[in-house]
């Protein structure tokens, strides 16, 4: 033991008295931590006896470190282990100092020894003779491939992102990297980087995952350091302990050591308290991030590292934005759309996480796109991507599943399971940060991350524009949910600025925006739509807007449009239109009835008739007869008196048709004079109208000679009925046949009654078969004909 403090004290005197005073610091502080209070006023007459003395060692002065050294052993094995390690590396860089620099001599050179059939390894142990069997020798390797300092990028030439700063996304020709917004903690980060800079040391950024570390210590670093400041950023886990060796070799090249994530970088060969002495001794700064996780690990909770990193001061920068570091994003912001999105989001999202983690969820939604991957969750989120593009950010998981289907490539059905499967993909939080679905403000509700929303506003490959069906289901959402009016009023300015603008293109498009201006309230702003719409060629749009102007009694511009759309096939269109061309009928009939044209009372006579409005049918009716044509109107006059059972007054305006010529007035008149008891008469009506042509009279004619006892002659009528057009007449002849008990004739009559649909005819059927068994008596089916038609 004795040995091994004594090889520590002349390691640590020798150091000392090179004259380093970053050395004699950081021994004071090492022994002004220790449990030994009488350490700390020896150490110093120590360092002061051989302050500027270099390479003076006395046996005092040793006697002296080694007493130290061997009662911080007993008593403190923390600082003593952390006095070893500085020992050794000082030892260390000795022997790297005074090794003699190895040369590899030509095979001529008498003195060298010949190595063959085996393995030559610089430098060679040069020997007399070297006998019997193979032997390999080797020199002490060098402990890293560290390159020189000429190798390392010059500040100037650097690259961020290669430093450790986050990749933002990237639109056209911007720059890598956003403008830099000054931080709080600037001033005091400068400050430090630029005493690191004169005197070495360490300035450590440290704060949470995505708070902006790397980013303000890089900001640090261009700003208060030359251009032409080389930089060393080697990876994790670098052997360091050949640094002071390289930076020696440098000349007067100013350098500096970047460690993002120092964690990655501690160890026995990372960086440690003796390294940085030395680096400070050189002049070196080092420049180094730290989650907080890490820094409270670390700096608290590993003795190995706590040296380190006690005598050092971190910067925090924190995740929350001050109000100062809130206003100079907002001045920054127009400048760049990355800026100008984390600005708008800035209430969700902390800008240093949305400009980082934004790249990333954009980058793994792309790949999830592909069937092997997760298509379902990518079109969920494009869903709630495209639904926030509408105005509608929050909404429940139906309708992003409602939503989801209306993409190309959506399957038609999709169960519950896989539904819940893509949402939970959507929802998982990435980067110990954020999902790229995140709740909403009311429980259930998912939005989608806001840089996602940025991105497609933005025009990045992977959004196409938002599917005309989705604009459809937000308009539904408005009505469903009675939205307020802030969210409706952004749907319409999204709609009105997308839609609006694809009139020469696009017809469908304007059709959705009149109907989402119906939706909200806007008829006249509707109806401008849908006529630009509708004259772009959209049938759709001319069935909408000719309803619109229906009813508000636009007819000619209403028939002009319901007309495009009944050509085109819509129903609803064809019976607004048959509707819009009578009402508009009506209305120039009307107004030619009342300057005297009997022409048109008769139609609108007709018209009023045919919607029940018997007393203004008659009121054209007469007038149309008091104009000079009461041959045609005296039937219509008579059937609207037989209707009101008025028999005498139908009775004399059936005659006055039946004077005039009107064939078919016969077979109404004849109905009257049965209703009046003028059977006789009624029956030469109805022959003389049968043997006109009439199929009806002659029906009826059939029916007055069964009547009288005559069947036979009556069903030499029905049959001429029937063959003028008068399906009832076989169910009467049938029955008539049946009566006589004339089965087979019976059954063909009433089967030409089935096969017209005659309502009795499946019942005279069943009563004849029933005939034929003899089961029951061959009686009169219910509902036998025992009246005329009219």
């Amino acid at each position: 033991m004795d040995a091994e403090l004594g090889s520590l004290a002349e390691a640590l005197g020798r150091g000392i008295a090179e004259g380093s005073p970053d050395l004699n610091a950081l021994l004071s502080d090492t022994a002004s931590r220790s449990v030994v209070p009488s350490l700390v006023p020896r150490l110093k007459q120590v360092l002061t006896r051989f302050q500027g003395k270099s390479g003076e060692w006395s046996l005092v002065a040793a006697q002296d470190m080694f007493e130290i050294l061997r009662l911080v052993r007993s008593r403190d094995a923390v600082v003593y282990e952390e006095l070893k390690a500085i020992a050794e590396a000082l030892a260390e860089d000795e022997r790297a100092r005074t090794a003699p620099v190895p040369q590899r001599s030509p095979d001529t050179v008498s003195n060298a020894n010949t190595v063959s059939g085996g393995t030559f390894n610089d430098p060679v142990v040069l020997a007399g003779s070297i006998t019997g069997g193979m032997h390999t020798y080797y020199g002490q390797t060098s402990h890293s491939g560290l390159s020189p300092v000429t190798d390392w990028p010059q500040l100037d030439r650097a690259d961020a992102i290669v430093l450790g700063v986050r990749r933002p996304r990237r639109i056209a020709d911007e720059r890598p990297l956003p403008r830099y917004v000054v931080r709080d903690c600037d001033p005091a980060l400068d400050a430090q980087v630029l005493a690191a800079a004169r005197e070495g040391g360490l300035v450590l950024v440290t704060g949470e995952p995505l708070s902006g570390k790397t980013r303000t210590l890089w900001a640090a670093l261009f700003t208060n350091l030359s251009g032409t400041t080389r930089i060393l950023h080697p990876a994790p886990g670098t052997d360091l302990r050949g640094l002071t060796a390289v930076l020696r070799a440098r000349g007067d090249a100013e350098c500096v050591l970047w460690l993002d994530d120092l964690d990655g970088h501690l160890g026995e060969h990372g960086l440690t308290a003796a390294l940085l002495v030395e680096l400070a001794r050189l002049r070196v700064p080092v420049l180094a991030t730290m989650s907080d996780e890490a820094y409270d690990v670390h700096r608290y909770r590993s003795p190995a590292h706590a040296r380190l990193l006690s005598g050092v001061e971190p910067v925090e920068v924190g995740t929350e934005w001050s109000s100062a570091e809130v206003e100079r994003l907002a001045e920054a912001a127009p400048g760049d759309l990355r800026l100008a999105g984390a600005y708008a989001h800035r209430a969700r999202h902390s800008t240093p996480a949305y400009l980082a983690v934004g790249p990333e969820l954009l980058g793994e939604w792309r790949w999830a796109r592909r069937a092997n991957r997760q298509p379902l969750g990518h079109r969920l989120v494009l869903a709630a991507i495209d639904l926030a593009r509408c105005g509608l950010e929050e909404v429940a998981a139906d309708v992003l599943r409602r939503a989801s289907g209306l993409y190309e490539g959506a399957a038609p059905d999709v169960s519950p399971e896989e539904f819940e499967r893509a949402l939970a993909w959507a929802t998982e939080v990435r980067h110990g940060t954020t999902g790229m679905l995140v709740p909403g403000a009311e429980a259930g509700s998912w939005r989608a991350y806001g840089s996602l929303v940025e991105d497609a506003r933005d025009g990045l490959p992977g959004f196409g524009p938002v599917p005309l069906a989705l604009w459809l289901l937000v308009c539904e959402e408005l009505a469903d949910h009675d939205c307020t009016l802030p969210v409706t009023d952004v749907v319409l300015e999204r709609a009105r600025a997308v839609l609006g603008t694809e009139a020469e293109t696009n017809p469908e498009a304007l059709l959705t925006l009149g109907r989402i201006e119906e939706e909200c309230g806007d008829d006249e702003a509707a109806e401008v739509w849908f006529r630009r719409a509708a004259d772009a060629g959209s049938t759709e749009a001319a069935g909408v807007l000719g309803h619109l102007l229906a009813e508000s009694r636009e007819d000619m511009q209403a028939i002009r449009y319901l007309e495009q759309a009944a050509k085109a096939g819509d129903v609803r269109a064809q019976s607004r239109l048959g509707v819009a061309l009578t009402e508009w009928s009506e209305y120039w009939l009307e107004k030619a009835a009342e300057a005297d044209d009997a022409v048109a009372a008769i139609w609108l006579g007709d018209l009023r008739r045919g919607e029940g409005a018997t007393h203004a049918a008659l009121r054209w009716y007469r007038k149309a007869a008091e104009l000079g044509l009461p041959v045609d109107v005296a039937s219509r006059i008579g059937r609207l008196f037989r209707d009101r059972q008025d028999y005498k007054e139908a009775e004399k305006w059936f005659r006055i048709a039946v004077e005039e010529g009107d064939e078919e007035a016969a077979n109404d008149l004849a109905v009257v004079l049965e209703h009046l008891g003028a059977k006789d008469e009624a029956a030469l009506l109805y022959r003389q109208a049968a043997e006109a042509g009439s199929s009806v009279a002659a029906h009826n004619l059939g029916i007055v000679l069964n009547e009288k006892g005559d069947p036979a002659a009556a069903r030499e009528w029905f049959a001429r009925a029937h063959e003028l057009g008068d399906y009832d007449a076989a169910y009467a002849l049938g029955h008539s046949l049946m009566r006589e008990n004339r089965h087979d004739e019976a059954e063909a009559w009433l089967r030409k009654a089935q096969e017209v649909g005659h309502h009795q005819a499946e019942s005279a059927l069943v009563d004849l078969r029933a005939a034929r068994s003899a089961h029951r008596p061959d009686t009169p089916a219910a509902g036998t004909p025992d009246n005329v038609k009219a």
